[in-house]
């Protein structure tokens, strides 16, 4: 988990964080509804942040779209700074398959809580090779938009390269962990993309992106929120039953415990 601090949404003054989301089109009841649920993992993992769902769009920190056919959101609390109530902040494509639905919200739900791409971590071993990342994205775009021109194609994918992969942080503002290849802000990496690391002896592999949030992801967003519990509201355990009777040296009380010690008669001469 790598985390802007400069990205951090502020917190209330008993150490909540609640950000307002809201949804840009109308209808698509069932779509909002898996949102929610799916985004509730993070609040359970940090407890101090809080989802407010609102339909006034105007009042909202945070705005999803379901339009276009690429997921992507604003970096933390820069999405407050984008005031045009017609651009969406985070945007959701619906696909098909709920599994890769649910990875795209819990993605990009990172995202819109201050979290980077993992491979951006100082801790990650490899460096990329530029080439063989613009060259993937080129052949990405070419599938989707053949009609393009190949200026316009080349661009597109250096853009992409550097948003997606290249992109270089000052880790003077970032919280991390050591590099996680079970974050759920793991982008897919493909072991072509990677420069052989001298240093440390690691070959380069391919990376496959993952569906649940792991527990560095967890552990280090609390981190970064200042959230000190796990659960609000943990169960209240059930009373421990006293303990069976032991005998005590002498023979004249019994019991585990103290509180549970009982006198009893002394044993027949």
């Amino acid at each position: 988990m790598i985390i802007d601090e400069n990205r951090l949404w502020p917190s209330e003054p008993d150490g909540r964080v609640i950000i307002s989301i809201g949804f840009s089109e109308h209808g698509h009841h069932d779509r909002r509804d898996e949102v929610k649920k799916v985004a509730r993992k993070w609040e359970k993992a940090c407890p101090c942040i809080h989802f407010k769902w609102t339909r006034d769009i105007s009042e909202c920190d945070v705005r999803i779209s379901f339009k276009g056919d690429l997921s992507w959101s604003e970096i933390g609390n820069t999405a407050a700074d984008d005031l045009d109530l017609e651009h969406p902040t985070m945007k959701l494509p619906w696909v098909g398959e709920k599994a890769l639905r649910r990875r795209h919200i819990l993605h990009e739900f990172g995202h819109m809580l201050g979290a980077e791409h993992e491979h951006c971590s100082p801790d990650f071993p490899w460096d990329f090779d530029k080439s063989q990342v613009v060259e993937h994205f080129k052949r990405e775009i070419q599938t989707k938009h053949p009609a393009w021109s190949t200026k316009k194609k080349k661009d597109e994918a250096t853009a992409r390269a550097k948003r997606d992969v290249l992109k270089h942080l000052d880790k003077r503002d970032l919280i991390w962990s050591s590099f996680d290849d079970k974050s759920i802000m793991l982008y897919p990496i493909k072991k072509e993309w990677l420069q052989y690391n001298p240093y440390d002896d690691i070959p380069p592999e391919d990376f496959d992106e993952n569906y649940e949030l792991s527990r560095k992801d967890k552990k280090y967003m609390r981190k970064a929120y200042g959230c000190t519990c796990l659960d609000p509201n943990p169960p209240i355990p059930p009373p421990i039953p006293p303990p069976n009777p032991v005998p005590y040296p002498g023979g004249f009380v019994y019991g585990g415990l103290l509180p549970n010690w009982q006198p009893i008669a002394p044993p027949p001469s």
